[in-house]
């Protein structure tokens, strides 16, 4: 029962965090909210996973979450100097 209020609480939480991320007032406020959302759908994949009991679920986690700050590096370079690599 905990786990899928745990669910319930963390599906609410990535609709409210894409909300967001598609009409956050600047880019800063829009990179934030999308390192947000990527911790969400890990935390909502290890839930799944734990509810489930399939384990391929947790490297999709892994694989997300390193992808999320990835990209949040990435973007956050571009906004800030305008080009990702050196």
């Amino acid at each position: 029962m905990i786990i899928n209020l745990a669910l319930g609480i963390v599906t609410l939480s990535v609709l409210l965090v894409t909300y967001r991320v598609l009409r956050g007032p600047s880019w800063g406020d829009r990179i934030m909210a999308f390192d947000f959302l990527s911790v969400n759908l890990v935390v909502l994949f290890a839930l799944i996973a734990v509810r489930t009991g399939y384990l391929v679920m947790l490297d999709a986690a892994l694989v997300l979450s390193l992808l999320g700050f990835l990209s949040t590096v990435a973007l956050t370079r571009y906004l800030l100097l305008g080009r990702v690599m050196k």
